[in-house]
């Protein structure tokens, strides 16, 4: 699914790299922890991965594709066809409803609004049986989702990100707002949706260690990060 090397990224001013990986590799299928401090370079990985941020140097492949020799409109289209992004502050659009999010990336991507398609015969079915999975109410389905809870945009954005299954999800932080009992469930039902039928590939960064059993591979930034 993933190939790294010699990935290095710095912020413009920046003294030092703010991202060096030599090598990394991770298998299709694989769910995979990404432990470290706030701050320290996670969520620029993740956008790395995805193509929203080019590398000053090095090689990312994801599917077989070098993403980091890409344009910026290519990238972005790699993006909606084959990536899943939960952002930490979860980037729904206010205005639009809670179903009506979820069924975005089928207007970006054709693959994904074809998947979508072909598995459940709609994409308001497949945007249904996804909120359904998260369990979000279908009282809550025709809300603009700026008005509701912090724990049901997640829920939302994580539907979103799964629409048209995607092989490849990146999960940045998507817990750090919950408390415990509502954490738990989040993550239950996210690992359930990437396992169902052909597993999906999950990368997830957070400083909650706690999050790990959750995963098949746990990876530490300081030790990941040169």
């Amino acid at each position: 699914m993933i190939h790294v090397t010699d990935l290095r990224y710095a912020w413009p001013g920046a003294t030092s790299d703010t991202v060096h990986i030599p090598a990394l590799s991770i298998p299709s299928g694989q769910r995979v922890f990404l432990q470290g401090p706030s701050g320290c370079g996670k969520s620029t990985f993740l956008s790395l991965l995805a193509g929203v941020l080019a590398p000053l140097s090095g090689q990312v492949r994801v599917l077989d594709t070098d993403v980091s020799t890409l344009s910026g409109v290519q990238r972005d289209q790699f993006r909606a066809d084959h990536i899943g992004f939960i952002f930490q502050q979860f980037n729904l659009l206010g205005y639009l409803h809670a179903i009506d999010n979820v069924c975005m990336p089928c207007t970006f991507s054709k693959l994904r609004r074809q998947q979508a398609i072909s598995t459940y015969g709609s994409i308001l079915e497949s945007a249904q049986s996804l909120l359904n999975a998260m369990q979000l109410p279908p009282s809550l389905w025709q809300r603009p989702s700026r008005h509701l809870s912090v724990g049901q945009q997640q829920r939302v954005a994580a539907a979103r990100a799964l629409m048209g299954q995607p092989p490849l999800i990146l999960a940045d932080e998507p817990t750090s707002a919950l408390d415990n009992a509502h954490c738990a469930s989040f993550m239950a039902q996210l690992v359930a949706a990437c396992t169902a039928g052909t597993p999906t590939t999950l990368i997830m960064v957070s400083h909650d260690d706690r999050l790990a059993h959750h995963f098949d591979c746990h990876l530490t930034w300081p030790s990941l990060n040169r």
